[in-house]
């Protein structure tokens, strides 16, 4: 994660006016002990949406497509549906752990639900295409014959 992501979390610690102890104990609740702790995009959102519970209101752009409000931007259970079919489609290993592989390949996050919109959007393309080159017309599901 980057540097602008801490940022935020701090941006909402000095807006709300916490003390080291209450900053801590919010981040103890989320599981960690520190801002550096944070490895996933849940787990900061889940900091986030206790500030945003708190008070905290951020005007900036970074904090909106930080997903702050909650699960607006994240994954729609349709496109996480759509997804799984077309991997079932288009797969030669019809497992979790190569539909994991390529998730973390193109949507650089380490599980389907952990997606974004944008990224699931990527997700669906390259599958889309993945279906093509395998012979298979994603949208009915058929055959294309190869003009034997």
């Amino acid at each position: 994660m980057g540097r602008n992501k801490y940022s935020i979390i701090h941006v909402a610690k000095k807006q709300l006016g916490l003390d080291d102890d209450a900053y801590r104990a919010i981040l103890s609740g989320a599981g960690l002990t520190s801002s550096k702790d944070i490895k996933t995009d849940a787990q900061l959102n889940t900091v986030l949406n206790v500030f945003q519970s708190l008070g905290f209101k951020s005007t900036s752009m970074r904090s909106r497509r930080l997903n702050v409000t909650g699960a607006p931007c994240m994954i729609s259970k349709r496109q996480e549906y759509y997804i799984r079919g077309l991997w079932l489609l288009a797969s030669r290993f019809k497992d979790e752990k190569s539909l994991r592989k390529i998730v973390k390949r193109i949507g650089k996050v380490d599980d389907i639900s952990f997606l974004t919109k944008r990224s699931a959007s990527a997700v669906i393309l390259a599958l889309r295409d993945i279906c093509w080159k395998a012979g298979f017309n994603p949208d009915t599901k058929e055959i294309i014959c190869c003009g034997q």
